[in-house]
Parts: structure tokens; sequence; C-alpha cells
């Protein structure tokens, strides 16, 4: 496939791309046809993606599955910033999206009547211009545990409804708040780089140190390529049938139950083990910082930081707050145990937090977000069960484009 002289809505009316077929269709503004083969990096074997039409004038990704479901995307514009033309950012835990896509199959298998009817609002806003709702890596992670029309079910539901937003990758938000957090300690902010946590740039959830995404260096058609097969990569990975088993992460669980262990076995008052807590999560993280620090000095003397400076630092950053808090009271819980699935809640969820208008998570992490969130003065995003997420997100002002143009007519 030649590479065209330019990439424009002036030029181009649609792109089609027939994943079977392995083929590429460019319907023209003047009305010609190019068909070309379709290069072998973008090909999917044994998928269920069968093709993704990008429309020029919409700037919309049509994508369907060889059961004939439709996923629309939003596009990515690189000049652009996010477009979220004031729509909320809602993150749902894995558990609550389940609950959403029985709802969007089977209602009566939500017996719950309260978070049928939640689900159902959330299902209307998503698809009628009221909330965003982004989908991350953690969601990619939990889904490959199903198989099965199960999976297929949930898979094409969060495609659906997320409509190609994302949350970035915790990972890179961690290392962009560590790099403003030694900035502001420099005072070198008049350079500080931007970035968009929550974006329709395509491949932004597996992060940049993958080859998935794209850079700014990257050749205009391929940020076109990108954009354009990205939606069926996605929807790949959550409807694949064949179930991936989890990594039990056995020395991330065991090494930080040790460390809960030896707090605990100081036998020291709550308060003093909340302040060794906070150190040893520093001491644990410390690479981050110093490395950020030697980039931005070019200096190896990297300075030392008081418990109360440490606790403005942690706390200052949207995320890192969130995410210190939590190891804090894991590390001085010696009654909870350590478990595989802490490192997706507490990484992803705490992104969520950190950045999304609002979030609905599993129980036991979700108060203890909440609690965070009260602990750190910040206001209270978390809930529990899509009933009270809903009930706050229709008393923020939350509306679908169609009670707007009720409202306004």
């Amino acid at each position: 496939m030649g590479e065209p002289t330019a990439i424009s809505a002036d030029m181009f009316k649609y792109w089609h791309v027939d994943y079977q077929n392995r083929s590429v269709r460019i319907v023209y503004q003047d009305g010609q046809i190019l068909d070309s083969e379709l290069e072998a990096r973008y090909r999917q074997n044994n998928s269920l993606v069968a093709t993704s039409t990008f429309d020029w004038g919409k700037w919309w990704i049509y994508t369907t599955t060889t059961r004939n479901d439709l996923i629309l995307t939003e596009g990515f514009n690189p000049a652009s910033p996010p477009p979220f033309k004031g729509r909320p950012a809602v993150y749902l835990d894995q558990n609550r999206w389940r609950t959403v896509a029985d709802v969007l199959h089977e209602p009566a298998r939500v017996k719950d009547l309260s978070e049928r009817r939640a689900a159902q609002d959330l299902i209307d806003l998503a698809g009628d211009g009221g909330i965003v709702l982004p989908l991350s890596t953690g969601h990619l992670i939990e889904t490959a545990g199903l198989h099965g029309d199960r999976r297929y079910e949930i898979g094409v539901s969060m495609a659906r409804l997320a409509g190609g937003w994302q949350i970035r990758d915790p990972l890179d938000l961690w290392k962009h708040e560590v790099d403003r957090s030694v900035r502001e300690h420099l005072g070198r902010m008049e350079d500080a780089p931007v970035l968009h946590p929550i974006v329709t740039e395509p491949g932004a959830l597996f992060g940049s140190g993958t080859s998935m995404g794209i850079a700014d260096e990257t050749l205009d058609m391929d940020k076109f390529m990108t954009m354009l097969t990205m939606p069926s990569v996605i929807l790949d990975l959550l409807v694949d049938p064949e179930r991936i088993p989890k990594n039990p992460i056995e020395k991330w669980v065991t090494h930080h139950a040790a460390i809960t262990a030896q707090i605990h076995a100081v036998n020291l008052p709550k308060e003093q083990r909340r302040r060794l807590a906070r150190r040893r999560y520093w001491n644990e993280n410390i690479g981050y910082y110093t490395a950020a620090y030697n980039r931005l000095t070019n200096s190896a003397d990297f300075p030392m930081f008081s418990d109360v400076e440490l606790a403005r630092l942690f706390a200052d950053s949207p995320m890192v707050g969130l995410v210190s808090e939590l190891f804090i009271r894991r590390f001085i819980d010696h009654m909870s145990k350590w478990k595989r699935n802490d490192l997706v809640d507490i990484f992803y969820l705490s992104s969520a937090a950190g950045y999304a208008s609002y979030v609905c998570a599993e129980a036991h992490t979700g108060t203890q977000l909440r609690d965070a969130q009260r602990t750190l003065g910040r206001p209270e995003t978390v809930f529990t069960t899509l009933n009270e997420l809903v009930t706050a997100v229709r008393s923020d002002g939350a509306r679908t484009d169609s009670e707007r143009t009720r409202t306004e007519g």
C-alpha cells in the first residue's frame, strides 16, 4: 500500500480494513477506489474481529465482529486535547462492568433492581453523549480470565460503551507525577511536559514502554493506521474466547506480606507505624524519584526528605497520593492478607480515582480508596455500588444529548 501525498478529509471519504480477507479499501472523495493488501503488522490471526472502517467526515471508526456486532470508536486528533465535550469520566471496576454487560444483554440476570436501573442509566449516558467510560489494561487483564460466550458478551459491551476512551497505563501516570513532584521541588515547572490521563489516543492504555501506541515522532501515516486498527486490537483482546491463566505474582505477594509482618513486629503506636510504613513505601519506590532528579539536574546528590515533606510530596500527586495511602494502610494492617488482585486493584483503581470524575469499585478497595480521599482532604468520588455512583453522577448534572436537546427545546 503506497503512502498518499496527504492525509486529509479533503482527499478521503472512507478507509476500510477487512481482517478476514487481509485487505484495505480506500474510497476517495472524488469516487475513486483503491484496493490493496493489508500490511502484515496489522493482520490478526483467528480473530473474532471482522472489519474496521474510518469515516473521515465524522472522524469515527466502525468495527464489526464476525458475529455482526458493531462498535463505534471516537477518532484521535494528535493536535487537539481529548474531546470530552463536557462529559465526566466514569471508571468502572471489572465486576461492575459485568453487571452493565448483563443488563445490556439479559437484564433479568441482575436481581437487584436498583443496580439494574443504575446500569441501564449508565448505558444510556455512555451511548448518548452523557459520560465517558474509559478502559484500562487492568480491564484487559481481568477479562482474560473469562472464556466463551460470557467473555464475548462482556468484551463487546466494554468496547461498545467505552467508544475508544482509555486511561493511560498507571506506570506512565506514576512516572509523570514523579517528574512533576521533582520539578516542583526544584522550581522547574516552566518546562514541565503535559500529559492527558484519559484519552482516545490509540494504545495509551498499554503504556509508553510497549510498541502498541504512538509517540510524537511517529509518522503521520503510522499514527493514522494505528488509530484505524487499535480498536480492533483492543476488541480482539477483550473477546478472545480462550482463557489466559492469571499470573499469581507470588514474589510480589510474598514480598509485601513480609513488609506488613515486619511493621507489625515492631509493636509501635499506630501513628508511628504509619510514618514507618510511609518511609518503607518511599524506600521501595525511591528509584523513580532519583532517576527523575538525576535526569533533571545531571547530579546524583539526591536530597533528603523529612516525614512531613514525604507526606506532602505524596499527597500533592493525584494517583501517587492514593497509591501510597493504600500501601501504608495495608502495611500496618496485619489482619489483611495480600493477594494477587491487590496489584491490579491498587494501581488501576488509584489511577482512576486520581483522574476520573467518578469510580465504582469493588467493596474492599473502594472503601479504602474513599477513606484515603477523605484523609487527603479530597472530594469523595469512589463508590461501591452502581446505584450510589449513578445517583452522584446525575446529581452533579450529567445528561444525555437527547435529554439536553429536550430541555433546550
